[in-house]
């Protein structure tokens, strides 16, 4: 029936592109789970192309209606799909199953194709859901085979997924151990290709756990649900392992015993090994029979049990043999030769069991006091030499060692170091020395010989002789050696003279040092000299300074102090000078100066170069210009060209000098520029020009003036008083003191206007008169020169008239036949005084004649 309504669920889906879809649901086709427990349907889509309007539902036992095509069924949940998506989750998860809840399910997909909107893709997973009153049991993966003792192990445990809350857990004696870890786990797809809970066990089993029960226990809401559980089985290495003797042990030379190796194993141990005091043997039994037993089958003996998890050793047991002395010898101790002073311990040794109580000693075949096995020679003397022999006994027998010598070493007894030479030695001589030993055991093969306790060469004679040099100066010592020990000789002083050797200068602080930054301090020092009384000399550049001590101090330092330093110093043997040492002093700029080329003052248009020269250490890095205080710019070098200079240029320059000290300007330094030929040329005839226009402005604006102001003064004045002569004259009523200053006009005083008030000089006499009662006032003579030159009118305002000559005829006072013109006459009034006494009062006239 279920295959029917799975082929009628086919025929619909038959068309469209997704409908090609195979198998478009995975999941199980049968699930159980336990009443009153969850029901859990894992099931995951996939469709082979986008789809829309994508609808996921769950149906209890779904049908298919042929009239509608359609599943009809109860519907259990309807799933959300994401849009966009192609696959998804489509599980089921029911809680509190009851006995109704079990039959078909099936989960209903329909698609709309994205490509073709008329074709759908329809599909009905079924899935039998069995409900049963017991609940799934937890599983064991792998199974537990039998383990091994500290191997690390891992065990799964996993049930179908059901209630979310239900969780597994482990329980037994394993879970106590050290290291256990509990982790979630999903078991491989060969194991369940369906999600299920898991979790897994990772441990080390140790030999007590062997047969332990562990459980997994699956536990929900209520307490456990269900359980399941294993013995372990624990693969161990042999413990326990021991040596067992029968007989025990001690056993007579030629006698049998068993040697029986136990232990506890599992598996039981399959291998065994022996050894007798660490040596291997070639037994692999549990059982080893020693018959006859000898002597050397004495000592220790321990087994080893080996099974698969690995192999023990057990403890050693001593097996111990009886039998009379046999090897008997002489050993010393320490062996010979010992030496003279030494404490020597002489024993005798033999191989018996038990051991040998009776000894008997005897030297050079002399029978000793000593009974025991041990004899003691503190401190050995000479005369203890020789060759011992002992016996020893047990209870078993006796035997006798062979001789043994015993060596006796002595030092020489003594030393006595002489010179052959006389001292002090000067450098560069012979020094011979001699060393005298006494008697000692071996005699010496050579003679060692010292320089301040320490070695110096070795001599197979009694002398040694060497050139002589302060290196090999100081107190020299021979000693006498063999293997017993040596003799040494009381010290003997070699002097060796000369004259001061590694002198040398040294600064502080060291290196370049800042001028002003000090005291800076020259310390002469001397490595050494013999004698070593001295006397010290400073040299600068080579001069000798009077500073007789070993420091110099240079309290600046100043710059003048950069110079090589030397110091000599001179013994009684000779003089040394050290190697001259240069102090380098840097200071910032000094002495800055501004030097423009070619001079100071320059002709507009040239070059000039303006050179900022200093001393400095180290040298300028950079170079400032200004001028008037104003910065020009900066350059790398000391000079700053000036091309085609003008005259707007000059001004006061200066310059600045920086390098890593400091930083100084130079004093103000006024370069002057001058206009050349041309420009002064050029520059004077454009302001000849420029005055002579002016002037003839000047003149013309003036003459304008003059004329507009006598023409306003005339009709201002009264009306004048015209003389048939052609002179006229104004009155003034109010004659003034001469000398008196002029009052000033009143704006009312309308019929008088004082003119003009003329002084004659004193002394000057009256005033001349012409005809009439006209006073010449100023003559002017023509040049008859400049008359000829030109015919136009000589004076200003003067209209040309009648000649001179005509003039005269006629009577005319404004000249006579000499040809002078009268330019300006004073007319007397005829009211008042005469006009005869005008010029004698005060000499004051008080009118003014204008010729017209």
């Amino acid at each position: 029936m279920r295959l029917f309504v799975f082929l009628l669920f086919l025929i619909p889906a038959s068309t469209g592109s997704l409908s090609a879809c195979r198998n478009p649901v995975t999941g199980p086709n049968e699930v159980t789970a336990a009443l009153g427990s969850c029901l859990h349907i894992p099931c995951r889509y996939s469709l082979c192309e986008e789809g829309t309007n994508v609808r996921l539902r769950w149906l209890h036992r779904p049908s298919y209606d042929q009239k509608k095509k359609e599943f009809k069924g109860q519907s259990v949940t309807e799933l959300r799909w994401i849009p966009g998506t192609t696959d998804g989750d489509c599980s089921l998860v029911r809680q509190h199953i009851q006995a109704r809840d079990a039959g078909e399910y099936g989960l209903r997909l329909e698609a709309d194709s994205v490509r073709q909107p008329n074709n759908k893709l329809l599909w009905m997973h079924l899935v039998t859901v069995n409900v049963t009153d017991s609940h799934p049991s937890p599983r064991l993966w792998p199974d537990p085979a039998p383990l091994t003792e500290g191997h690390q192990t891992t065990l799964g445990c996993w049930v179908p997924l059901a209630c979310p809350e239900d969780t597994l857990t482990w329980k037994g004696p394993i879970v106590n151990a050290p290291g256990v870890k509990e982790e979630t786990w999903t078991p491989p797809e060969a194991v369940t290709s369906h999600p299920v809970l898991g979790n897994l066990l990772t441990f080390k089993p140790l030999w007590y756990h062997d047969g332990s029960l562990l459980e997994c226990i699956l536990l929900g809401r209520d307490g456990k649900i269900s359980e399941v559980s294993q013995h372990l089985q624990v693969n161990y290495a042999p413990r326990d392992v021991q040596v067992e003797m029968s007989p025990s042990s001690p056993i007579h030379e030629g006698g049998e015993v068993t040697l029986s190796c136990r232990d506890s194993a599992k598996p039981p141990s399959h291998t065994y090994t022996w050894s007798l005091d660490g040596r291997t043997l070639s037994h692999n039994t549990a059982q080893v029979v020693l018959r006859p037993i000898r002597a050397a089958d004495g000592g220790s003996y321990r087994c080893r049990a080996i099974n698969v998890a690995g192999g023990t050793e057990s403890q050693p047991v001593t097996l111990e043999v009886y039998y009379p002395p046999r090897d008997v010898r002489v050993e010393a101790t320490p062996p010979s030769p010992v030496h003279e002073g030494w404490e020597v311990t002489l024993s005798c040794r033999d191989s018996s069991n038990p051991p040998s109580q009776a000894f008997t000693w005897s030297l050079e075949d002399q029978i000793l006091s000593h009974t025991t096995a041990q004899v003691f020679l503190r401190p050995t003397k000479a005369t203890d030499g020789g060759s011992y022999s002992c016996q020893a006994t047990n209870s078993l027998g006796t035997a006798k060692s062979r001789p043994t010598t015993l060596e006796v070493y002595y030092p020489p007894r003594e030393a006595i170091l002489e010179t052959l030479t006389s001292l002090p030695a000067l450098v560069g001589s012979r020094v011979t020395l001699r060393c005298a030993l006494g008697s000692a055991h071996p005699a010496p093969s050579s003679i060692q010989w010292h320089r301040n306790n320490r070695w110096e060469v070795d001599s197979s004679g009694p002398t040694f002789s060497f050139t002589a040099d302060p290196a090999r100066a100081g107190a020299y010592r021979c000693i006498g050696r063999n293997p017993a020990g040596a003799a040494s000789s009381p010290p003997l002083a070699v002097v060796v003279w000369y004259p001061p050797r590694a002198v040398q200068v040294l600064q502080s602080p060291r290196g370049p040092v800042v001028a002003g930054k000090g005291p800076v301090r020259l310390h002469c020092q001397i490595g050494a000299a013999e004698p070593p009384k001295f006397t010290i000399t400073w040299f600068k550049n080579g001069q000798e300074l009077p500073v007789p001590t070993p420091d110099l101090l240079l309290p600046g330092p100043e710059p003048a102090d950069a110079a090589a330093y030397a110091c000599q110093a001179r013994n009684d043997v000779g003089v040394t000078r050290s190697p001259a040492v240069t102090l380098d002093v840097r200071f910032g700029p000094q002495g800055v100066e501004l030097v423009p080329d070619p001079s100071r003052e320059v002709e507009e248009m040239s070059d000039v170069t303006l050179r900022c020269r200093s001393a400095a250490r180290p040298s300028p890095t950079a170079f400032e210009w200004f001028r008037d205080g104003r910065a020009l710019g900066r350059s790398p070098e000391g000079f700053w060209v000036i091309h085609a200079v003008k005259t707007q240029e000059s001004g006061r320059y200066r310059c600045r000098v920086t390098n890593d000290i400091a930083t100084a300007d130079s004093s103000d330094v006024i370069v002057s520029v001058y206009y050349s030929t041309a420009t002064i040329l050029r520059r004077t005839f454009l302001g000849l020009g420029v005055g002579l226009s002016i002037c003839l402005v000047l003149g013309t604006l003036g003459c304008f003036l003059r004329r507009r102001w006598r023409q306003r003064q005339m009709a201002a004045d009264e009306e004048p008083v015209v003389e048939p002569s052609g002179t006229f004259f104004l009155r003034n009523k109010k004659p003034r003191t001469p000398g008196s200053p002029r009052p000033p006009r009143d704006p009312d005083d309308t019929d008088t206007i004082s003119y003009s008030s003329l002084l004659s000089p004193p002394g000057s006499g009256s005033v001349p008169r012409l005809r009439g009662d006209t006073v010449v006032y100023t003559v002017l003579k023509k040049n008859e020169g400049a008359a000829k030159a030109t015919e136009g009118p000589d004076y200003e305002n003067v209209a040309p008239g009648p000649s001179n000559r005509d003039r005269a005829r006629d009577g005319d006072r404004d000249g006579d036949r000499d040809g002078t013109l009268v330019y300006a006459a004073l007319a007397l009034s005829s009211l008042g005084t005469p006009r005869e006494q005008a010029g004698d009062v005060g000499d004051t006239v008080e009118y003014t004649a204008l010729r017209h």
